[in-house]
């Protein structure tokens, strides 16, 4: 597991990807701490002359054990899902439109295209459109979601988990892109894709992942991501981007 120092660094990345990405200022990001006696959470909102940064750690009683600010009211989401998913490390929650939009019209988003892939199949859906204030709803939360990389909160937003919290942000930025590429099909004419079609994507996408050079890529980049790389350097840089044509 990273230091705390890399953990607190990725989150302050993270919720500077997902607050431009998203547009979301509600949003937050969270990572197991070391040793395993909490969650360092970061919102996304940014610190500002008279506050300062909001990265909290709390307990799975949601009580405060260090850190800048209180324990987010949705800490359930965290506590409740690291419960049942010990693969995950990492939790971002956004309140994505496009996503939001889809749940609305009763559409699960799916993979339906090269970036998506890693989805491997519709995402599921909580059909209750509620924060998530107490551990009953966030383990029905967490149920709902199962084995998935996300879970779209119906009228509210999404949750997307990951082995880091790269894997968790890039989870979340292409669900969102993902969900205005199917939309906009959608208006288009499309339906949904064919078995075939997802089979066919599947298939590439692991062949791709077998290929030596993407570990060995993935390797010099610090076991980062390529997107990961790009927009923390571009957030190093000042600069900002497209957010998936929108």
């Amino acid at each position: 597991m990273p230091s705390l120092k890399v953990i607190e660094a990725d989150l302050r990345i993270a919720s500077d990807i997902l607050e431009w990405e998203s547009g979301d200022i509600f949003g937050h990001v969270g990572a197991r701490l070391p040793g395993g006696e909490g969650i360092a959470c970061k919102a996304f909102r940014p610190a500002s002359a008279t506050e300062p940064d909001w990265l909290v750690h709390f307990d799975f009683d949601a009580k405060e054990i260090g850190g800048n600010g209180t324990s987010p009211r949705e800490w359930a989401i965290y506590t409740e899902i690291f419960r049942l998913r010990p693969d995950v490390q990492a939790i971002a929650h956004t309140h994505s439109p496009a996503c939001v939009a889809m749940s609305l019209a009763d559409r699960q988003i799916m993979p339906v295209h090269m970036q998506s892939a890693k989805f491997g199949a519709p995402v599921p859906v909580y059909p209750r459109p509620i924060h998530i204030k107490d551990r009953d709803e966030g383990f029905d939360l967490a149920t709902a979601l199962g084995d998935a990389k996300a879970v779209v909160i119906k009228g509210h937003g999404v949750v997307t988990v990951g082995k880091d919290i790269d894997e968790a942000c890039m989870n979340a930025m292409y669900l969102e892109r993902t969900a205005k590429i199917q939309g906009f099909a959608h208006s288009l004419g499309f339906t949904e894709p064919t078995q075939e079609f997802l089979d066919d994507m599947m298939e590439s996408s692991r062949r791709l992942g077998a290929v030596p050079s993407s570990a060995a890529h993935l390797a010099a980049r610090g076991g980062y991501s390529n997107e990961w790389t790009h927009y923390k350097h571009k957030l190093a840089q000042g600069l900002r981007w497209t957010r998936g044509w929108s």
